[in-house]
């Protein structure tokens, strides 16, 4: 197998140099239709390949041969060497510092994988040709660029100046297979208990705010409580910058996603317009996959006027943080509102924060499910299940219990869900 790996690199090395000589550079090739590549490629990559099997004396069958052709064509005309990369579907992320040194995220955990780009050249023209349909552009005037990707996933490259010598760009997947309930018991995400909780607080249709740091699982967890908890006939308006909640197709949704404005800067479309415009579309529910901006401030005029059961996540180390968080981005752009009506509004509108966390191991967990209140200009913050720790020899064991505390929001779990009486008992 290892002998295959290194044919297979030599064979794009000297295909590469191959389509060199005849005067096209590797940015041209970027900018060439797939067929007219696999055509170019078709020349050579016959002649090569036997020639290889030959030197190192290895045989090899047809049919295997002909996959192995596949392969190193796909990458010619896809995304160079992190093509296979991005068709494996056990990578989330992929992270890039520079053509010799590429990262993944598989499985919660980061590694660094025996891949490299020849030279910088190359590393551009797969970032050129990642965002060739984006609208956009990566040069020196505009050293960054955020954009989706066509299969949908999210793609943030920087170039010199701005990084310090060399292109780096990070790639955040969407993930095809959504992790089923059994999967995050099985990962210990959650346990039933805390299960049926939030399945009672989805079905009492009250506000969740889903928190935490990038990758502990948040989207993961929104989609999980859409997909199984909310009624198949209620109306479902998503709203997202990238398409990451993957619905049924028989679902009673509508999806709405952001656009960047284009080279002359017009066409934006924010998650602000977004989120107003959701109210004209006659929603059950509203999702919005993370807030970060001043949006949240119609996010929480929205869920003020009567529509329960919405949700959403933003960035946040626990229940006080995402209240802070979401306080403050509410003020942006927001000069003659008082922080009391903000704070009004929190209180109102959100019910339940739901906090993750990831931890070094890889493990993502639900820490933190609280209400708060205000009194005057104090937060209490009630935890209704809170994260253990238990040392043992060899490791850290965490785990997320009830902690006694009865919601103010029991009777609505009661008269809406057939929620039992002793539910919130601690056993002795």
């Amino acid at each position: 197998m290892d002998k295959l790996r290194v044919i297979k690199n030599e064979a794009n090395r000297l295909l590469k140099a191959n389509i060199f000589r005849q005067g096209l550079s590797i940015v041209d090739i970027s900018h060439l239709e797939q067929g007219q590549i696999e055509h170019l490629a078709g020349r050579y990559i016959d002649k090569i390949l036997i020639k290889l099997f030959k030197q190192n004396k290895i045989s090899i069958e047809k049919n295997e041969l002909d996959i192995l052709k596949k392969e190193i064509i796909a990458e010619l005309a896809g995304f160079g060497v992190i093509d296979r990369l991005l068709r494996d579907p056990t990578v989330s992320d992929i992270l890039i510092n520079g053509p010799n040194q590429i990262y993944i995220e598989r499985m919660g955990r980061m590694e660094k994988v025996n891949v490299r780009f020849d030279n910088v050249e190359e590393l551009s023209a797969v970032i050129e040709r990642m965002m060739m349909k984006s609208g956009k552009r990566l040069n020196a005037s505009s050293p960054f660029i955020d954009f989706r990707a066509e299969d949908g996933a999210r793609v943030t490259a920087v170039i010199p100046p701005i990084s310090a010598s060399m292109p780096f760009f990070c790639i955040r997947k969407v993930l095809k297979d959504v992790l089923s309930i059994e999967d995050l018991k099985k990962f210990g995400t959650l346990d039933q208990k805390l299960l049926d909780f939030l399945k009672y607080c989805v079905m009492a249709r009250l506000n969740i705010l889903v928190s935490g740091s990038t990758g502990a699982g948040k989207t993961t967890l929104v989609n999980l409580l859409v997909r199984e908890f909310i009624p198949q006939d209620e109306r479902i308006v998503i709203i997202e910058d990238t398409q990451e909640l993957v619905i049924e197709d028989s679902r009673h949704a509508v999806r709405l996603l952001t656009r960047s404005p284009s080279i002359e800067r017009k066409g934006e479309v924010t998650l602000r317009d977004l989120v107003r415009l959701s109210l004209h579309l006659r929603p059950d529910r509203i999702i919005v996959g993370e807030v970060r901006g001043e949006e949240a401030f119609h996010f929480l005029h929205v869920i003020n006027t009567g529509h329960e059961g919405s949700m959403c996540t933003i960035h946040a180390t626990d229940s006080e943080d995402t209240l802070n968080r979401l306080e403050m981005l509410s003020l942006m752009g927001q000069a003659n509102v008082d922080y009391k009506v903000i704070r009004r509004f929190l209180d109102l509108g959100i019910d339940l924060i739901v906090n993750m966390q990831r931890f070094p191991s890889g493990q993502r967990i639900i820490s933190q499910v609280s209400e708060f209140n205000y009194q005057k200009d104090r937060c209490i913050i009630n935890d209704i299940f809170s994260l253990q720790r238990k040392i043992t020899a060899d490791k850290e064991i965490h785990e997320v219990k009830l902690t006694g505390y009865v919601p103010s929001f029991w009777d609505r779990l009661k008269i809406r869900t057939d929620i039992p009486d002793d539910f919130f008992d601690i056993a002795e």
